[in-house]
């Protein structure tokens, strides 16, 4: 191989290592992008729950003071003000755990995407790897082989992990959604049969 080939064999090899860090750099900051816009839609949400909460106080509260009610009126209007509170605390605390899943599938897809990016990249690497080495250097190449199949079982376990982890937690949430609005349907039956 002349001096010409091997320069320009190293110089593949720098572009797709640079490729394979510049992939990685990205699609760390797509994460922590998406991250953050999780984390401001969750802020902004609960910030307007909180609101909407001290807004139906506020209102209740006139409510009570500003006319002669009879208890039971009274206590049927603080038991809707707070079966309302509950089922926007059930919307926001669903908006919640929906957005997380979707942020959770973004990131998996995101993560199944940087995979196959370096597996390309590696496999970029293990060609030109092989052409700087001589057909008398084949152990040469086949050890460079062992880690490109040890990466991609690596990988490969990362991303089953992830995808059970998510699947698990996309079940406990639902369940956990399920056992909520259970409970706030109770509750909301138990409040209107004691008013009645």
């Amino acid at each position: 191989m002349t001096q010409m080939n091997v320069n320009e064999t190293v110089w593949n090899l720098t572009q797709s290592v640079q490729e394979s860090g510049q992939a990685i750099a990205q699609s760390a900051v797509e994460a922590q992008e998406r991250n953050i816009r999780y984390a401001q839609s969750v802020l902004t949400n609960g910030t307007e729950v909180l609101k909407s909460h001290v807004e139906s106080t506020r209102s209740l509260m006139e409510e009570v003071v500003g006319q002669a009610q009879k208890p039971q009126e009274v206590f049927q209007s603080v038991t809707n003000s707070a079966v309302s509170a509950q089922e926007r605390n059930i919307q926001f605390v669903q908006s919640v755990v929906e957005n997380g899943i979707r942020v959770l599938h973004s990131h998996a897809e995101a993560n199944r995407a940087l995979t196959q990016e370096l597996i390309e990249q590696a496999r970029k690497r293990q060609e030109i790897f092989q052409t700087l080495v001589s057909a008398s250097m084949e152990a040469y190449v086949s050890y460079f082989s062992a880690p490109y199949s040890y990466y991609k079982q690596a990988l490969d376990l990362a991303e089953t992990t992830t995808r059970q982890g998510l699947d698990n937690f996309q079940q406990a949430t639902r369940q956990g959604l399920d056992t909520f609005r259970n409970v706030a349907r109770q509750t909301r039956e138990d409040y209107q049969n004691v008013g009645q």
